[in-house]
């Protein structure tokens, strides 16, 4: 458990990469059981979250009856025809707390998802309508074995065998690639994965901000333009066996079966957390600054470089 306990360790001046926090939450995943989520009370739900935990919820609850919003269209939404609100949030906080006040407010049934113990959301709609489920302790807006263990609650795909791939068959190739020649890049999905994508782009967002570009599609999405014109300094990152139009370097990597979506998390963060490490720091040396912002805001004031 080499990774996991790196977790324990890491200091707000010196904060674990993203590779190593996907390796860090596959070990926790693999000494732990993961129940799956018993989602049969829920007829038609509205489910309520911010950012890539809203992400997170539409793989959850994509086979079931609901309404789906964030903080930009909850007052509206709430109004419609559903008989519980469900909030996702690693932290129970920020939006959580209005989302759990407005339920409220309209008598709905409320349920928190959240990794948080001690939230605000909690103390609005009390513990017994909270479910907490275990994390590692990681940097401010990483949510790697938070959102993670949900998707793996859904998917039920074994964590040892992907931790397995990623050493054995991505480290291989990502060893061979210097990624400093690289300001742009292109991440490629399979059709069937596009539900995740969206972490990906947020996780570069938050990451790199915009000091280095990227794009993430899926390969219908592919064929639309995207590569019109080409950059010399982009590395386009696939994992398909056949080509499609790229002019400059790419990297392919063959999935086995075994993978779906909470697969594709870790390995699309892993991935991303070479790049991190391969780049200057920027999360590293802008993330206490901006804590100190937020923390001087309405909206939050509890924030922490780490998160326990």
């Amino acid at each position: 458990m080499k990774y996991l306990e790196k977790t324990k360790n890491f200091t707000q001046d010196n904060v674990i990469p993203l590779d190593e926090c996907v390796l860090a939450a596959l070990e926790l995943f693999s000494i732990n059981e993961i129940n799956t989520l018993d989602l049969s009370r829920f007829k038609r739900p509205l489910i309520a979250g911010s950012g890539n935990a809203i992400v997170t919820a539409e793989i959850i609850f994509w086979d079931i009856d609901c309404v789906f919003c964030d903080e930009t269209n909850f007052d509206s939404q709430i109004l419609k025809d559903v008989d519980w609100v469900i909030i996702v949030s690693a932290s129970g906080e920020k939006h959580a707390p209005l989302f759990a006040k407005k339920a409220q407010e309209n008598n709905l049934k409320v349920i928190l998802f959240t990794c948080n113990k001690n939230s605000s959301a909690q103390n609005i709609i009390w513990e017994k309508n909270t479910i907490v489920t275990p994390k590692n302790r990681e940097p401010y807006t990483y949510n790697t074995s938070t959102y993670m263990w949900w998707i793996f609650a859904k998917t039920a795909e074994n964590p040892s065998d992907i931790y397995n791939y990623i050493q054995n068959k991505i480290d291989p190739i990502l060893e061979k690639i210097n990624f400093w020649d690289f300001s742009s890049y292109l991440l490629v999905t399979p059709d069937e994965f596009s539900w995740v994508n969206q972490l990906f782009r947020v996780k570069f967002i938050e990451l790199f901000g915009r000091k280095i570009a990227r794009d993430v599609f899926s390969y219908e999405h592919i064929k639309h333009a995207i590569t019109v014109v080409p950059n010399k300094n982009e590395l386009a990152i696939s994992f398909w066996e056949w080509e499609f139009d790229f002019e400059n370097t790419r990297i392919n990597f063959a999935l086995p079966d075994t993978i779906w979506l909470a697969g594709m998390m870790a390995i699309w963060y892993y991935v991303i957390g070479k790049i991190q490490k391969s780049h200057p720091n920027y999360f590293q040396e802008n993330i206490w600054n901006y804590i100190n912002r937020m923390n001087q805001s309405w909206f939050s004031k509890w924030l922490s470089v780490i998160v326990d």
